[in-house]
């Protein structure tokens, strides 16, 4: 039996191939690693929840090292808007699978340097690997309102990775 709807792409960028069935395309041999399942999609939102509390407690911790007024509010500022992304991702994985996750117990110590400046470095580098992170996400969510949301997170990310930039190097 033939069917119309059913085409098979293959092209020669980074061996992905590509199978458009009807409107919606799905990626096989994906060497980039950038395309993942939504239950591999889950297990990182699991994760990141974790991520962004230890993220929120971190820039907690070194907030009072903040040499300005101004360094301060950014700082705390960033730290409002990981609180909100632990409840926004938690939410998801909520309405994903109907499991709500316990509060989380921090395993890792945030290891908060003496020194403002590897604690801003640190900030910085983290931010930079939470945008990697989320943009695979964003490649698994079933939904506009999920990527939208991602996408939120994900540019915010991006702003908080400019800001400690910022900080760094005034």
């Amino acid at each position: 039996m033939k069917d119309d709807n059913l085409f098979i792409v293959f092209t020669k960028f980074s061996d992905l191939h590509i199978l458009i069935e009807g409107d919606k395309m799905n990626f096989r041999n994906d060497v980039s690693g950038e395309i993942i399942s939504f239950e591999q999609a889950l297990e990182l939102i699991k994760n990141s929840i974790q991520d962004e509390k230890e993220d929120e407690l971190f820039y907690d911790s070194f907030i009072k090292q903040a040499p300005t007024q101004m360094d301060q509010e950014i700082i705390r500022h960033i730290c409002d808007e990981e609180r909100s992304h632990n409840q926004i991702l938690r939410q998801l994985y909520f309405e994903f699978t109907g499991q709500l996750l316990p509060q989380e117990q921090i395993t890792k110590d945030n290891q908060v340097s003496t020194n403002y400046q590897s604690n801003l470095e640190k900030a910085f580098f983290g931010e930079i690997g939470a945008v990697q992170k989320y943009r695979k996400i964003m490649s698994a969510m079933p939904t506009s309102v999920s990527y939208g949301l991602l996408m939120s997170i994900m540019t915010d990310e991006l702003t908080h990775a400019d800001q400690f930039n910022f900080l760094l190097n005034r």
